[in-house]
């Protein structure tokens, strides 16, 4: 009776967000069911990293190990609707363009190209607001004095 009234009371997502940061800060972000066995994220990194390395996923704070086998599910795991995963690797990598295979890192760049901002224009000297007086350095014109209200 209190499962059913539990389960009743829990909200159902349709899907789970996980966020792999390494350890320079780069994100990978995967979509998953949330019944998903935590193999499945081990899946989707393991297909960006580079082939071999030793990695292992972890939560934090505090810091919980996700397991690699398949029997604990992402909603088992408290990471569902969304969850910011961490990764270690066993050789104590510090830069993902040490880790990712050269497939992600040329998606990454291609995306890093369409989100590029253009460059801005150089500023000339002497150059710009051609005008003078009170109004051109963004004044109102009035002489600023003692406020009204303030007795001395």
């Amino acid at each position: 009776m209190r499962d059913v009234a539990a389960l009743e009371k829990t909200r159902v997502y349709d899907r789970c967000v996980l966020r792999v940061e390494f350890p320079d800060r780069a994100c990978l972000t995967a979509r998953f069911h949330p019944r998903e066995p935590c193999s499945a994220a081990y899946a989707v990194v393991a297909a960006a990293v580079r082939p071999g390395l030793v990695f292992s996923l972890f939560a934090a704070p505090p810091r919980r190990d996700l397991p690699r086998d398949g029997t604990a599910s992402l909603l088992d795991l408290g990471l569902v609707p969304a969850a910011r995963v961490f990764i270690s690797f066993a050789g104590g990598h510090s830069s993902s363009a040490d880790v990712l295979s050269e497939a992600s890192l040329r998606r990454m760049d291609c995306d890093a190209a369409e989100d590029a901002v253009p460059e801005s224009l150089p500023v000339v000297p002497g150059g710009g607001c051609e005008a003078a007086g009170p109004l051109a350095a963004g004044g109102t014109g009035k002489k600023r004095g003692k406020p009204s209200w303030l007795k001395t």
